[in-house]
Order: C-alpha cells, then sequence, then structure tokens
C-alpha cells in the first residue's frame, strides 16, 4: 500500500489494508502524515472492525476517541474486539453534545483529530451536525456522509453551507463507492473535509485537483 500512496506518510508500510468502507482511515493518515495518537469522534459507529473508519486509527496508530451508537446489539462485539473504546450507547439525535463532548475529551473547548457523522438516512446526520458546538470544538478532518445517490440532495448541501460557513475546507465532494444492491455504477454518498488550519495548503490544492465527477477514493489516494 505505501508504495502506491499519492501521499506517504510514516507507519504505511505497515498497513495490509484498510478496514474503512471507502478508504477514510487511509485519508485520515494521509491529510494527518501518519498521525500519532489522534483522538476521533465517530457518530454512527455499528460493527468495531469491517467497515469501521476508526479501527485501523486505533489499532495501528494509538488513537482514542469515542464511538456513538443507537444500537446495543453491536455492544458485545465492541467490548470483544476493541476493548480500549469507548462504545457510547444513545440516539446521536437527543445527546447534549455541548456537555458531552467536554466531558468525552476534557475542556469546554478544544480540538478533535477526526470527526465521522454517518448515520440513516442523510437528514439525520445533518441534524447531528447541527447539534454539535462548532463554535467550540475544531475537528481537523471530517466525513460526512451525505447519501446523496438518493436523490435528496437537502443533508449535502446544507452541511456544505454550514461547514463552509465555520471556515471548513472541502477537498473531496461527492467520493462515491461501488454498491451493487443500488448501482452497478459508482454513487456519490460522502463529503471529505479538513481544516486549513491544519491541514497543508498544498495538500488541500493537490487533493482539490483531483476532483472528477464520479471519485473514487481509490483515484484521489493512490497513483495510478
Amino acid at each position: 500500500m505505501a508504495r502506491s500512496l499519492r501521499f506517504p506518510f510514516e507507519g504505511a508500510d505497515a498497513l495490509a489494508d484498510n478496514c474503512a468502507q471507502a478508504w477514510q482511515d487511509v485519508f485520515v493518515l494521509s491529510v494527518l502524515e501518519g498521525k500519532r495518537d489522534g483522538r476521533y469522534l465517530e457518530i454512527g459507529g455499528q460493527v468495531p472492525i469491517e467497515n469501521n473508519n476508526t479501527h485501523v486509527l486505533q489499532q495501528s496508530f494509538g488513537w482514542t476517541g469515542v464511538t456513538v451508537e443507537l444500537n446495543p446489539g453491536h455492544f458485545p462485539e465492541w467490548q470483544r474486539l476493541r476493548p480500549r473504546s469507548v462504545f457510547v450507547i444513545a440516539d446521536a439525535l437527543t445527546l447534549d453534545y455541548r456537555q458531552a463532548i467536554p466531558r468525552w475529551f476534557g475542556s469546554e473547548r478544544g480540538h478533535v483529530d477526526y470527526l465521522q457523522l454517518d448515520i440513516d438516512p442523510s437528514f439525520n446526520t445533518l441534524a447531528v451536525l447541527k447539534r454539535l458546538p462548532l463554535d467550540a470544538y475544531r475537528f481537523s478532518v471530517i466525513t460526512f456522509e451525505t447519501d446523496a445517490y438518493t436523490g435528496d440532495p437537502r443533508a449535502r448541501d446544507e452541511s456544505r453551507e454550514l461547514l463552509g460557513r465555520y471556515g471548513y475546507e472541502l477537498v473531496a465532494q461527492d467520493v462515491c463507492v461501488v454498491f451493487p444492491p443500488v448501482s452497478s455504477n459508482p454513487i456519490p454518498f460522502e463529503d471529505w473535509w479538513v481544516d486549513p488550519t491544519i491541514v497543508a495548503k498544498a495538500k488541500i490544492n493537490a487533493l482539490k485537483a483531483r476532483a472528477a465527477d464520479l471519485l473514487l477514493p481509490q483515484d484521489l489516494l493512490f497513483s495510478s
């Protein structure tokens, strides 16, 4: 994997594969220079390893964080496979994040390295974004599942307006996956953001230069 990375980082040689649905873990590590001991907030965790965006960060790079998940049925598997994780069984739509985030991360204002927003349907994901204390906490990297392929652009469009207003930079819009139950063609499902005060401008420009009408994460993160 390391030899073909567009943005190599220390520690990539040890990665045989990713675990995320669409290489989100490699994206985070690519823009943050292989950061170790980072912190994440994962809204919508489901299972602990397969198709999980934070497993590699925790397992191979020493990250810690909080996973919020509605379904308590996933908890035993998290206890068994990722016992060091903080797994919060809660409705992400009703949490008071202005109180919870300082309790989880230690201060009323601060910084978290990675924010994942992915619950169903997409307007619920948008509702969670609107509940976050974006005036008090900054996130170096954000992946926001828009599910734009459904034909409902509201979550995508409103999240872009909101995150843009808070100074985040959209470096990969309408990231696609191939999901045969929906279509044999790539479908747009997610936006990828960075904080331009953390990620170098040259890297932001390089990422945006890779933009295409149908952007597969492999095309963004790996050399042809």
